[in-house]
């Protein structure tokens, strides 16, 4: 079953990651910059190294998935793409096909919606699922077995792997509420409102006493804390608009029907096992050695420059030193 396990990579967050985690200063040496590009193969070269040739799709956004309908300002104070991404985003979908796996977006929709719809057909044909995502509203899938989330925690390769009992422990909620668990603290990546005044521990607090979002919504005159309950009674529409927000609609690209027979094969296209996939990742790994060993090059030469001890001080110079006595 593991050999037949499915990867699901969001694209977009996976590419910002890289971009933001590693120095604008990785480049080629005509100047070009490389970072998201590094950065992102580093992380498929992970994922080879460490679980071997798999099944793997790339999913990249597409669309808003009428989200922007249901709340104008959603993902409106986003900060447009930097320059020195934009340069290496084109790049991105070649290294992708590099590697043996597969592109896939579906016009009008985000990577996560469709990255539900796959995740949930393989469950179906009972394939397991790993997702690759530094989104959190993608724990909302999770389960013991069938669906686990891989996510970054520093850098881009150094990474967790979450499953239901996984998403409690970090949360403090379940899976099936991460959602209600949004609604109330809201996401500001996604400008997602949420209420005022909640935070994670707060609302972790509220869905274990109340069971639900509509639970604490129907028992806010037992909210402790003034403040918190007119928070909560002003802005309840407004949570339960950030929950549907962050709810993934799995039935929303169900029309686009996955390769099951190449992710059901770990031979198959998708899968990681191409000549171009095997230089590459080798290329990757050789380079990331490289750029590790140069950095604590620089490292160990400036520990061992500040540990030097400083020169003695010259003796002056005499004046009569070094002359020559004229005789007449």
């Amino acid at each position: 079953m593991a050999d037949r396990e499915l990867f699901l990579i969001d694209g977009n967050s996976l590419a910002y990651r890289a971009f933001f985690a590693l120095p604008e200063t990785i480049a080629t040496s005509r100047g070009e910059p490389t970072n998201a590009i590094f950065g992102f193969a580093s992380m498929l070269v992970k994922i080879l190294t460490e679980y071997g040739p798999k099944a793997t799709i790339v999913v990249w956004d597409a669309g808003m998935s009428g989200r922007e309908q249901q709340y104008e300002p959603y993902k409106a104070e986003r900060k447009p793409r930097p320059d020195l991404l934009k340069e290496q985003w084109p790049q991105l979908e070649p290294l992708v096909e590099a590697f043996g796996y597969e592109n896939v977006r579906v016009e009008g929709y985000e990577a996560d919606d469709v990255i539900a719809s796959l995740a949930e057909q393989a469950k179906e044909a009972g394939i397991p699922v790993m997702i690759v995502t530094a989104d959190r509203d993608a724990y909302q899938l999770a389960e013991n077995s069938s669906v686990r989330i891989m996510t970054t925690s520093r850098g881009i390769t150094d990474t967790r792997v979450y499953d239901r009992e996984g998403v409690v422990e970090r949360y403090g909620v379940p899976p099936d509420l991460v959602t209600d668990f949004i609604g109330l603290k809201g996401d500001t990546s996604d400008n997602i409102p949420g209420v005022p005044g909640i935070g994670d521990k707060t609302a972790a607090q509220l869905l274990q006493k109340y069971g639900s979002l509509e639970g604490v919504l129907e028992h806010v005159d037992e909210v402790s804390g003034e403040k918190r309950r007119q928070n909560l009674r002003e802005n309840a529409e407004l949570a339960r608009i950030s929950k549907q927000l962050a709810t993934l609609n799995a039935a929303s690209t169900r029309a686009w029907t996955w390769p099951r027979s190449r992710a059901a094969s770990p031979t198959g296209r998708g899968c990681g096992r191409s000549s171009r996939a095997s230089s590459c990742a080798t290329r990757c790994a050789v380079s990331r050695r490289r750029w590790a060993s140069r950095k604590q090059r620089r490292a160990r030469l400036a520990s061992a420059a500040s540990r030097r001890r400083p020169a003695r001080p010259r003796r002056p110079a005499s004046p009569t030193w070094g002359t020559r006595r004229r005789w007449r």
